[in-house]
Parts: structure tokens; sequence; C-alpha cells
């Protein structure tokens, strides 16, 4: 309180200030929300703050961090009923508090339907619009439909903590934005580009080269786009990851790319196309472990994940990597 009381001291009446709070801590030596509850009554009582922006959880460990910040494969806005607990609660009791929040409302339709139905007066996007800088400008031209979703990996949250940039897993610009712009000029000459392959970085360059204009094809061996983020969404908690390659296919239809499924880039086929630019983008490989014996026994994670393979009995699972956890076991 003699915190709050010097900064609204300093800043005068008319000066914004709010906290951003865990009224609910959930572990069984922390704050719990009648607790919390009681305090933010204790402090809007002297109105020394404007808003609080609703915390539920703790981060002791990466599991608890994981509450408060969701990723992947989690529920969407797990905390949103809580904060309008808390809202309601305020309103009560008479304490008018503007409510934020922010735990995984990464799309706008949530976000809408948060404040719409009076459970939040503000809410945060902060992964969304990492992904998605121009999210608010988006909404406001009516063209929300192209906006870039954020597919919960928290790569910008690790790579904070890792390398101290804020990056995006499926937006280059962000974090780089001094060296790469996120608005993408016309090119000065439009060209034919053939892409070879529709994974991630295919369908990656085929959109960058529809916004700078040019007359591009795609093709692609499989039945279908996303390469190797289709093997890794089989996986229940990697689901998520689908909007990398959903939110490129609906682009490139917007731009009027053309896409072969099915259509394996020989030579002749690329030449009959007449580029003036290939781009090839077929993807990586598994490394194969260096075995004198044994060839016969051994399958990559690629083929247990898509289904080709099903072992039985006893399994070894050889990890030559040792930075992520296998999601083939």
């Amino acid at each position: 309180m003699r915190v709050l009381r010097a900064v609204r001291e300093r800043v005068g009446p008319d000066f914004i200030v709010g906290v951003r709070m865990a009224v609910d801590e959930r572990r069984a030596d922390g704050i719990d929300a009648p607790m919390g509850l009681a305090i933010l009554r204790h402090i809007s009582g002297e109105d020394l703050i404007d808003f609080v922006n609703v915390i539920r959880g703790n981060i002791v460990n990466d599991a608890a961090l994981s509450e408060v910040i969701p990723i992947q494969g989690m529920a969407s806005a797990p905390h949103l009923d809580f904060a309008g607990m808390v809202r309601a609660e305020l309103e009560h009791t008479g304490r008018g508090l503007a409510v934020f929040h922010a735990a995984k409302i990464d799309d706008v339709a949530t976000a809408r339907h948060a404040i719409r139905e009076g459970k939040v007066d503000m809410i945060g996007m902060t992964r969304a619009h990492m992904a998605e800088p121009n999210l608010v400008r988006k909404i406001r031209l009516g063209v929300e439909h192209t906006i870039r979703p954020c597919v919960g990996a928290t790569y910008c949250l690790d790579r904070i903590y890792q390398a101290g940039e804020a990056l995006c897993i499926h937006n280059a610009a962000t974090g780089r934005e001094l060296t790469m712009p996120h608005e993408i000029d016309r090119a000065p000459v439009r060209r034919r580009v053939v892409v070879i392959g529709a994974g991630p970085a295919g369908l990656e360059a085929a959109r960058v080269s529809g916004e700078r204009g040019h007359d591009v094809v795609v093709v692609e061996a499989m039945p279908w786009t996303g390469g190797q983020i289709r093997l890794a969404a089989r996986n229940p908690r990697r689901k998520d990851l689908l909007g990398i390659v959903e939110w490129r296919d609906a682009e490139l239809l917007r731009l009027g790319v053309e896409v072969r499924l099915d259509e394996c880039a020989e030579p002749a086929t690329v030449i009959a196309l007449g580029p003036d630019v290939v781009i090839v983008a077929t993807g990586g490989l598994p490394l194969g472990a260096d075995l004198e014996v044994g060839h016969d026994l051994v399958v990559s994670s690629w083929d247990v994940i898509g289904g080709d393979v099903k072992p039985t009995g006893e399994v070894l699972l050889f990890d030559d990597d040792g930075t992520h956890s296998a999601p083939a076991s």
C-alpha cells in the first residue's frame, strides 16, 4: 500500500495506475480467491488504482507456468470465467475497478465474446500480437480473416529466456523488424516462381512471392500441404501447429497462388512451367543411427508418428539429439 500511495501521489489523480495480481495462486500456502478478493477490495478502497490485471496461478515451476501462460494443446481462455467472477464481485461490492485479463486468449472471437459478455473490460493478447502485429488494424479494416494466428508454441517466451530476444515460430519478421519488415513491398518486375515443396518453408516462400506480386506455382508430391507440421500435429498436444499450415493455405488462395498436389517435381515438369526462379523447399530428413548391425530393427520417429509402423514387444528409444522430448514415445 505504501508503494501504491507513493505512485499515486507522484503521478496525480488523472494518471491511470493498475496492478497485475494473482488473485488466486492455486497453491496450499498461497493466496486463495477469497483472500485475493479481500486484498483487492482493500486496495481499491483508497482509490489508488484504476484497474487490476487478473492472473490465476503461480510460476514455481515450468508446469505451473504453463497454467498461467497456457501453451499449445491446452484449453483456450482457461481462466476467463474466473476473471469474470472477480469483475462481478468487485462490481457487487461497489469497487468498480476495470478488470483486464490475458491467458491464451489468442483469437479475436474469444476476445470479442469476453468483452460482450462482460467477463472483463479489456483483453490482453500478447502472443497473438507477436504473431500478428497488425491484429487490431486488421479488425478495424474488416479483414480479420487474414490475421496470422498464434499457435501457442511459446517459442517467443522460450527465446526470450534462451537468447534475450522475442521471436515467433511462424512470423520471421517479429523481433527482426530492422532488417525484415512485416509489410512486404511489391517487386518492380513480375516473375514466374516455382516452389518445390509445400511444407511450412515452401508455403512461406510461395506466400511472400505472391505478396511481391509474382506469378507463383507450388508443386508438392504429397496429396496435402504442411509437410512435417502435419506429422507433428498428430500429437494432440501439438495440434494447434496446424494453424501454421491452414493460415498459409488460406493466404495462397487469397493471393491466387496455384498449388499442385500429388505431383512430383521432375525436371521436365519444372521446365514446362517456364520459371524465372525455382525455390527448392523439400524439407529435411531424419538423421539415421549409424549402426554396424541391426538396421532392419530401426525405425524413425516419422515412421511411428505417421502410423506406418506400430512397434510391438520391447522398444528401445534412442535420442541422439537430447534437446526435446520424443513425441513418438
